[in-house]
């Protein structure tokens, strides 16, 4: 199978990260800077029984607070199980006819086959299983993280890119704004009754929008309020919807597309951490223009409390 090529280099929009790489394989990859763990990507994958398998069935990244102690993102468990830190997956992805659920994780894994540190981070090669362990995989992920440094009034960056192929053929990549795409999941101890979300631009209808530059969430885990800024590149593609709007704090981008071989599905994003109740527009597009290379100017801003998620109807008896 063909590995996907390595992605180009990210923009230098701020300085990377004098970071320690600490790989464990099998385990997690820790980013360790001045003594303190910063981020984590769990990259273990255990199938010796059902419980074991659903704990570890997808790689994701951990996001600490400034001083090491507080993770602010959820691992497995808790409601929606399989929402976890920073990820990646698709609900519907189709290859040689067949329809594939790798969000839910529905009959197949992601398993980290390897990790690799980098300048500022690490990059880890994937494999997104097929019907089974021992069948080819339906896509092969290259998984780049780097890490920047402070960039008031954030205190880490965390830049991701991820390019999917499949080894022949083509494969559709699709699914729904709340069950693919790039995402962010909080600590399952948020508040839900104190999250918010900002978006750039005057009364934007955030279930209509799409390609935004930038979406910001204000969430609170065990009584301290944090800020995550998600950076959505240019180069990714067109047509992006945005899921942030839950009150649990899911959210991120749903982008979709065709991956072959000698065209592979890439993504570019970028997040930024800051504790307190950011709503600061001028930063934010700061923060998007460096990424991003361009220059536009400071949005009006639209800040809206978080949508509770409506129950299910009960079932008819």
């Amino acid at each position: 199978m063909k590995s996907p090529a390595l992605l180009p280099a990210l923009l230098l929009g701020s300085a990377l990260m004098a970071a320690d790489v600490r790989v464990v394989p099998n385990e997690a990859v820790d980013v360790i800077q001045d003594g303190k763990v910063v981020a984590r990507f769990m990259t273990a994958h255990d199938v010796s029984s059902p419980e074991k398998r659903l704990e570890t069935y997808k790689p994701y990244l951990h996001v600490f607070d400034a001083g090491g102690a507080l993770r602010l993102t959820k691992g497995p468990g808790s409601v929606f199980p399989h929402h976890r830190g920073i990820m990646v997956g698709f609900m519907k992805i189709t290859v040689d006819g067949k329809s594939y659920d790798r969000w839910h994780m529905k009959g197949g894994d992601q398993v980290v086959t390897s990790v690799e540190p980098t300048a500022g981070g690490f990059a880890a090669k994937i494999d997104w299983e097929g019907a089974s362990a021992t069948a080819k995989p339906i896509l092969t992920e290259l998984r780049t993280f780097r890490f920047t440094g402070p960039e008031a009034p954030f205190y880490l960056g965390v830049e991701m890119g991820s390019t999917l192929a499949p080894d022949h053929g083509e494969a559709k990549i699709d699914g729904d704004p709340e069950h693919a795409g790039a995402q962010f999941r909080p600590s399952e101890k948020i508040d839900s009754a104190k999250t918010a979300y900002v978006y750039p631009g005057k009364d934007v209808q955030i279930h209509k929008a799409r390609d935004l530059a930038w979406v910001a969430e204000v969430f609170t885990v065990e009584g301290r309020t944090f800020t995550a800024l998600m950076l959505n590149h240019p180069s990714n593609p067109r047509g992006t919807a945005f899921s942030a709007y839950r009150d649990y704090g899911r959210f991120g981008a749903f982008p979709k597309g065709v991956a072959t071989p000698d065209s592979p599905f890439k993504l570019r994003y970028k997040w930024l951490f800051a504790e307190g109740e950011i709503r600061d527009a001028a930063a934010f597009q700061q923060a998007y223009n460096a990424f991003a290379g361009t220059n536009e100017p400071t949005p009006p801003l639209t800040v809206m409390p978080a949508e509770r998620a409506k129950p299910k109807a009960p079932a008819k008896k």
